[in-house]
């Protein structure tokens, strides 16, 4: 049992380590928003705001 669990453990580490990316520059992109505003990233960062972006998906 204990092998099994150190093995599952190793296994979730290797993964988590793949799940990470070398990209290190954003990229500038534009969003609408539900009353058909335009948003680019590049503006709002010039503008000393702080993006954080949360991508989702639902099946």
């Amino acid at each position: 049992m204990k092998k099994n669990l150190l093995f599952v453990l190793f296994m979730f580490a290797i993964f988590q380590g793949n799940a990470q990316t070398t990209l290190d520059t954003a990229v500038n992109f534009s969003v609408k928003d539900v009353n058909g505003n335009t948003h680019k990233l590049f503006d709002i960062l010039d503008e000393g705001k702080i993006v954080m972006i949360d991508f989702y998906s639902t099946a």
